[in-house]
């Protein structure tokens, strides 16, 4: 293993904190901030698509600088924006340093992601991705849980103060022991437009937003969601979002292994069959079973649920990278889009449900986005072999000519 993908992997960890820990801290931001739970939402709403429309304009704007400043830089400037949500007074201001977060993480996720692809052989990308994407499954388990137990004894403010010293433990990790000379990203938007118009392409990041719209459409609204349907609060929902986190780095690790192993269209088929097995289940359990055996029962589901969300990762970000070698960066940049445009629109769906049906149908939704997602993901599994077809059949037509 490259050490140096650990480093980047640290800086995984602050970002992936950086950006979910809302969901944890939801209930007691909304009642600081003094709006509604499903208003305080539209923080991740807000975030992912700051992040879906900045990644791709500055990852091009930066592409020719030297990639171990551009890391540096990005994550420099999420501290500082967590640092000012910290002492943010009003709900604008919160909005405000998420947008700057996100611009901030939509520089440096895709960077390091790239990184790590050129650091290691072709036969290793699904397990080099899976490792520098653990960094945020490592946030799901002690980032987002510790941020949001440490609410109870000194606010909201505290959790991203708490982000803050993250990013600055990960900056020094970068500086000390990242070298110069990394690759750099793509020169140009037009590059990025013509890899984007491929349709085998868009398939593939339509995929990426429909799974992801899939996931949060229950994930933004989990703290409501477990309190309202299995008691879970306070101190439990820490516990909980452990599970959840322990269910993510398992998934994550395996879903790099099985991409290598398998195949990325393989595994991703299984991935979200197995998801919107879970989402639906989380909320079968919801209106089926008492709170009392909820409590057991919904949990387990997570972690199910958690381990195949990010088990998919790896497996579409190597096939996005083997859809363009030439373009690598590009690929993974607009898959980083693609995916927060998930998000965003899971959170904003997730509001809609909350809002008209309350908590317990959240599950249902999600899951029948996954279904489309793998509806999409068959019909570009279906277009390739028409492809490949004629690849095969021309060689041979031509060894049948005659030789002149």
């Amino acid at each position: 293993m490259d050490t140096r993908l650990l480093w980047l992997a640290g800086g995984a960890f602050a970002i992936g904190t950086g950006t979910l820990i809302i969901t944890g801290i939801l209930p007691d931001l909304s009642a600081g901030l003094r709006v509604s739970v499903d208003t305080a939402g539209l923080l991740i709403t807000i975030f992912a698509l700051s992040y879906a429309i900045g990644s791709p304009v500055l990852s091009t704007v930066f592409g020719n600088i030297d990639r171990k400043m551009v890391l540096a830089g990005a994550m420099t400037v999420f501290g500082l924006a967590n640092l000012g949500a910290a002492f943010a007074t009003d709900f604008t201001l919160v909005m405000a340093a998420r947008v700057v977060m996100a611009l901030a993480a939509g520089v440096y996720m895709p960077a390091a992601n790239a990184v790590a692809v050129a650091l290691v052989p072709a036969a290793r990308r699904g397990r080099a991705i899976a490792l520098v994407t653990g960094g945020m499954t490592v946030a799901l388990i002690l980032g987002v849980p510790f941020g949001t137990a440490v609410v109870g004894f000194g606010g909201w403010h505290l959790a991203f103060l708490l982000v803050a010293l993250f990013s600055a433990l990960s900056l020094v990790g970068l500086l000390a022991k990242l070298p110069s000379g990394l690759p750099h990203g793509a020169s140009s938007l037009r590059e990025r437009l013509a890899v984007a118009r491929r349709g085998d392409i868009l398939l593939a990041l339509a995929t990426t937003m429909l799974w992801t719209t899939g996931a949060f459409t229950l994930y933004t609204y989990i703290a409501p969601f477990l309190s309202a349907h299995a008691d879970i609060a306070g101190p439990w929902l820490g516990a909980a979002l452990v599970v959840s986190g322990i269910g993510s780095a398992l998934g994550n690790q395996i879903g790099g292994i099985a991409s290598d192993r398998f195949g990325p269209e393989r595994t991703l088929v299984v991935v979200l069959s197995v998801l919107a097995l879970a989402l639906f289940g989380a909320s079968l359990a919801a209106v089926a079973l008492p709170p009392a055996t909820a409590i057991f029962v919904i949990p387990a589901i997570m972690l199910v649920w958690s381990g195949a969300g990010w088990a998919g990762h790896p497996s579409q970000m190597s096939r996005l990278a083997a859809m363009a070698p030439d373009a690598a960066v590009v690929a993974l940049s607009l898959n980083a889009s693609a995916l927060y445009l998930g998000i965003a629109a899971g959170a904003a769906l997730g509001q809609q449900v909350l809002r008209n049906g309350g908590t317990w149908p959240l599950g249902f939704v999600g899951a029948a986005c996954e279904i489309l997602a793998l509806a999409v993901l068959f019909l570009a599994m279906r277009r390739r072999r028409p492809a490949r077809r004629k690849l095969e059949i021309e060689p041979l037509d031509q060894a049948a000519q005659p030789v002149r």
